[in-house]
């Protein structure tokens, strides 16, 4: 057996099978693929569902017909062979359910000086201080309310900042500088949004993290959007599409779950 992106594809005495379509197969009711048969100058393509044995039936009398070869012989290829493509479903199927991302943990030395910096008597000194050895002086009060905004997305109502500058460079400046101290893991940040790309989000866990745009124009597009998730926590649409499987339209629901601190 040869694994290439899509395509399986098994050689068996002088004949060359080859399988495509795999990936589309997310559901273990189905097994839908483009599979080629070849022996010589002769072959046989045809679309099936692997899990249908009436479809397996007619592809291997039709193969046969072609390749002017036996039934039999054919269909015992075939079976071996969906053991392994199905092996392969499995694995990919059990790919797309694993988490995207593995969680980060903290060690218990990182703990400790967390908890020494929390308990500092002059925290907010010692924040303002940090900034400066990062060479971002000035704007004191709204450094700290920053840093202090961008704490809050472990809370349940984690605050929302919006950012009004004369010049653009100033915003970015900012929001560069508020950032710089937030780990990667709990930040995702926009140059822009188009109006429903936030309804779509539901692969990119967001939940308790940050979500900056930069741009002001592009807050505006999805302002909307942006003041549910801020209420409610959460966002939902029902979206109309093409089965992968059926090819029939199907409505499809997107779920966004927060809180999340909006930074813009």
């Amino acid at each position: 057996m040869e694994r290439k992106s899509e395509e399986v594809r098994f050689l068996v005495d002088n004949r060359f099978w080859r399988f495509r379509g795999l990936l589309k197969n997310m559901s273990y009711e189905t097994l839908k693929v483009n599979a080629m048969v070849k022996k010589g100058d002769k072959y046989y393509l045809d679309t099936l569902d692997l899990c249908q044995a009436r479809q397996r039936g007619n592809f291997i009398k039709q193969a046969a017909a072609e390749l002017e070869e036996n039934e039999e012989i054919l269909k015992t290829e075939l079976g071996k062979m969906l053991l392994k493509l199905e092996e392969f479903q499995d694995e990919q199927i059990k790919q797309a359910l694993e988490p995207k991302k593995k969680e980060v943990l903290m060690s218990e030395k990182e703990k400790k000086q967390a908890m020494e910096l929390l308990k500092a008597p002059d925290l907010l000194e010692r924040i303002l201080r940090d900034f400066e050895k990062c060479g971002v002086v000035g704007e004191q009060t709204n450094k700290l309310v920053g840093y202090l905004a961008a704490v809050s997305r472990k809370l349940d109502n984690p605050l929302a900042i919006l950012i009004q500058s004369s010049s653009a460079a100033g915003k970015t400046w900012l929001m560069e500088a508020v950032l710089s101290f937030v780990p990667e893991e709990e930040k995702i940040k926009y140059s822009a949004m188009t109006g429903q790309s936030l309804f779509y989000m539901g692969e990119t866990n967001i939940k308790h993290k940050i979500l900056a745009i930069v741009e002001e124009e592009g807050a505006e597009r999805t302002r909307y959007a942006l003041k549910l998730l801020q209420s409610e926590g959460e966002l939902s649409i029902a979206s109309t599409g093409k089965d992968p499987i059926s090819g029939q339209l199907t409505t499809k629901e997107y779920r966004v779950e927060g809180p999340v601190m909006i930074f813009s």
